[in-house]
Parts: C-alpha cells; structure tokens; sequence
C-alpha cells in the first residue's frame, strides 16, 4: 500500500506507456546525434594501430542510431501485443550500445 493513499498510482500499462511516449521523444531529439558520434567515431582509428578495435568502435556507434529507432518500433509492437515484459527489454537495449561504446572508449589501446 503507497505511503500515502490519496496519491494516484499509475498501473504498469499506464508507466509503460508513458515511458514509451518519452523514449520515443528521446529517440527523435538523440538519434541524430547519435548518429553524428557515430561518424565522427570512424576518425578514431587515427588514433591506434589496432585496427579491428576501431572498426568495432566505430561498428557500434554507427549503428545505434539504427538499433534506438528500431527498439522503439519493436516496444510499441509489443505494446500493442500486450507483452509488457518484451516492451520494456527492447525499448531498453540501446543502453547496450551506449554501455558497450563507453567501455570500448575507456579501454582504448593505445599506439
């Protein structure tokens, strides 16, 4: 029971909902700068002689843009399947991405 019974509790369709509204306003303002790193990520190889590594690098961030937008289509159809579970996972991984590129950018082998 919520500490205070005269605040409105949103159900989990309602949360999922309004969370999938904001993702896919988050997704129309950052993927066009996402894609902007992503461009800009493939001048990275310059700066080591591992060339597989930055091919990856450069791989992720070029795609991400793609996999934000695809996650947001794919958790509104599983909106509409009612599978809420399927919706929240898949409009959460692009965190992936952006989780994998921070590490890759933190590990970078130096020349």
């Amino acid at each position: 029971m919520p500490a205070d019974a005269t605040a409105p509790v949103i159900p989990g369709r309602a949360r999922l909902k309004l969370f999938l509204i904001l993702d896919s306003v988050f997704t129309v303002l950052a993927a066009p700068l996402a894609l902007f790193w992503g461009m800009m990520s493939v001048m990275a190889s310059t700066t080591t002689t591992d060339m597989a590594w930055a091919n990856t690098y450069a791989l992720i961030n070029l795609s991400l843009p793609i996999v934000m937008v695809l996650c947001v289509i794919g958790g509104w159809i599983a909106y509409g399947l009612r599978r809420h579970r399927t919706a929240w996972i898949t409009a959460l991984l692009p965190l992936l991405w952006l989780a994998a590129s921070l590490a890759m950018m933190a590990m970078w082998p130096s020349r």
